[in-house]
């Protein structure tokens, strides 16, 4: 909010602020489409990752998945040929052993049939599922399956269990199984694949870790904290990045080995360029923030340019304008830099204040040279009516009738009321004001010979606020206020106790209004014995009829009364009227009677 002419105007928005509004309004479509483009590219590089990720997870866990499917190869064959005839147990080892023998890389086999009996072994041992809970399971829940035995009851070491079903008749037989030692499996090899690889391990269809390429200890720190490994097996190849045990978010690319039976699981650092775009502040933080710098970038450079263009112009000229309204000096010449356009609406103000500047010298030599002339009209009317006086003084000397006398001083004492009014408005500086109380005040002092009613000296007492007012009701009420005294003066008497009073009263009432009271002692009974007064309200004389005719110039009531005290009392309230530069100029006189 600003105050423009008085009133209160709202503050238009900057030319920078519309100008980033109009930008961004333009910038949104573009923002829109840049951030689904950004967001689609986003999605792409994601499934490329994924792809790419589970791609070298399964490149890497090759050799874990050639032993697995070797291992599977070998209890097939060993079904189709042993598992058809085991009914000698003793024959049924010797078999398996010789396979042993001639199949490098194994450390036990046993056929097993549904009842849990597995005499049939490499080892030639008495073995049952009973005493084994991994094999009960297989007897109830029959199936491939592989598993880890960290330490062997048969072989003494760590090794891979795999048992795969076998068929007789198309009906199942029972299971064969094999161990493959640990350390044949692929290890240490985690460096020898891409950047940032951690880990790879190997899991069962029921979660459980069948192999790591390094201590299988240690790497379940660096698996999924909130997420059940069981969950991945049996699904597809996929890709996805979580907080692992110890606190790290990594990425993971789990894939199948051997569909619903061994998964295997990659473990990648957030490092990685293909981690980078599935991790959750990859591609997508940049495809919702390409759109924002987009607006950020464009609206830095549209304000640098309006600003140095437009802006600076702009508010240059505008502290040109308020220097030149404070302090009328015509500022000094443009910037060269200046755009055209701002130059040509400089020039323009400079050739406005120029004209402006001559235009207030001319009025003001104008003013002063009316404010002169209009002082010496006031002076010498004032020299006119201070002669008229002269003269009437001149004939009240050599006139014998005192009834002529006493006009003639009633008429001089009006007259003389007029010279005071032109004597204090040429005497004034603001004509358009005058000093209503100073002007009364001077008027009544004027008036102080006067001031003697039968031989006794009258208490005259005066009391004016500095009020304000114009000459078209400074007039009127001096003329106003020099009637009243005067029959004040004339009518006064002794009070109650034996002194003569005369008080003038102008007051300043609020809501811009005045108040004239002038109260003169006098007994009621004896001045109308006297006759020399009538009843309050009552209009008569030619001084009364003029008080009326004052008071309705001023746009007062004339009020005449008794006070509680016994005095007689006349007061006028009035409003003041604020000054005209050209008022009207009345048209015919007051309507006074016999004046």
């Amino acid at each position: 909010m600003k105050t423009v002419a008085g009133v209160w105007r709202q503050r238009p928005t900057g030319l920078a602020a519309r100008i980033i509004l109009f930008l961004s309004l333009a910038l949104v479509p573009i923002g829109v489409v840049a951030y689904f483009q950004t967001s689609k590219l986003a999605e792409e590089t994601r499934l490329r990752s994924q792809l790419s990720l589970v791609a070298l997870t399964e490149a890497a866990a090759l050799g874990e998945r050639e032993t697995v499917l070797r291992a599977q190869g070998g209890a097939q064959a060993i079904g189709a040929t042993l598992g058809q005839r085991n009914a000698d147990p003793e024959e049924c080892s010797d078999q398996l052993a010789g396979y042993l023998g001639a199949s490098p890389g194994y450390s036990f086999a046993a056929i097993m049939t549904l009842d849990g009996d597995a005499s049939c072994n490499s080892r030639g041992i008495a073995m049952n599922a009973e005493d084994y809970p991994r094999l009960m399971h297989i007897v109830e829940n029959p199936g491939a399956i592989a598993w880890l035995n960290t330490y062997g009851p048969i072989s003494e070491r760590s090794v891979i269990v795999v048992a795969q079903p076998y068929f007789v008749g198309g009906e199942l037989a029972g299971h064969v199984l094999l161990s493959v030692p640990s350390v044949l499996l692929p290890r240490g090899q985690a460096g020898a694949g891409p950047n940032d690889f951690h880990d790879l391990i190997t899991i069962n269809e029921r979660g459980e870790i069948l192999t790591s390429r390094n201590d299988i200890e240690a790497v379940r720190d660096l698996l999924p904290a909130d997420l059940d490994l069981k969950s991945l097996v049996g699904g597809k190849s996929q890709s996805f990045a979580a907080r692992s045990v110890d606190g790290e978010t990594r990425v993971f690319a789990a894939a199948p080995l051997v569909p619903g039976m061994i998964h295997a699981i990659g473990i990648w650092t957030r490092e990685n360029a293909e981690a980078q775009a599935i991790s959750v502040d990859g591609l997508a933080v940049m495809a919702a923030a390409l759109p924002f710098l987009m607006w950020a970038a464009s609206v830095i450079v549209a304000f640098l340019a309006v600003n140095r263009l437009v802006i600076r112009h702009i508010k240059r000229l505008s502290r040109r304008m308020r220097a030149f309204a404070l302090s009328r000096r015509v500022p000094a010449l443009r910037d060269e830099a200046m755009p055209a356009e701002l130059a040509d609406m400089e020039d323009d103000f400079l050739d406005m204040a120029d004209a402006i500047v001559r235009d207030e010298a001319q009025q003001e030599n104008a003013l002063r040279e009316k404010t002169i002339l209009l002082k010496e009209v006031h002076h010498r009317v004032k020299n006119n009516l201070q002669l008229i006086s002269s003269i009437m003084n001149m004939q009240i000397r050599q006139s014998h009738n005192d009834e002529t006398r006493a006009i003639l001083q009633r008429l001089q004492d009006r007259v003389r009321s007029l010279a005071t009014i032109h004597r204090n408005l040429y005497q004034t500086e603001d004509l358009g004001h005058v000093n209503a109380g100073h002007l009364l005040k001077d008027l009544v002092g004027q008036m102080e010979q006067m001031s003697e009613v039968s031989g006794q000296r009258v208490n005259l007492t005066v009391a004016a606020d500095d009020i304000e007012a114009v000459p078209d009701q400074a007039v009127p009420l001096s003329l106003l206020t020099a009637e009243a005294m005067t029959n004040a003066m004339k009518y006064a008497g002794p009070g109650p106790d034996g002194v003569t009073r005369v008080s003038i009263r102008l007051a300043r009432l609020p809501g811009g209004r005045a108040e004239l009271e002038v109260i003169n002692s006098a007994s009621r009974a004896e001045t109308m014995a006297r006759g020399e007064q009538r009843a309050p309200g009552e209009i008569s004389g030619l001084g009364s009829k003029l008080m009326k005719a004052f008071a309705t110039q001023l746009g007062g009531r004339l009020e005449q009364d008794w006070t509680e005290a016994g005095d007689y009392r006349v007061h006028i309230a009035f409003g003041l009227v604020d000054f005209t530069p050209d008022p009207t100029t009345p048209e015919a006189m007051p309507n006074v009677p016999d004046f």
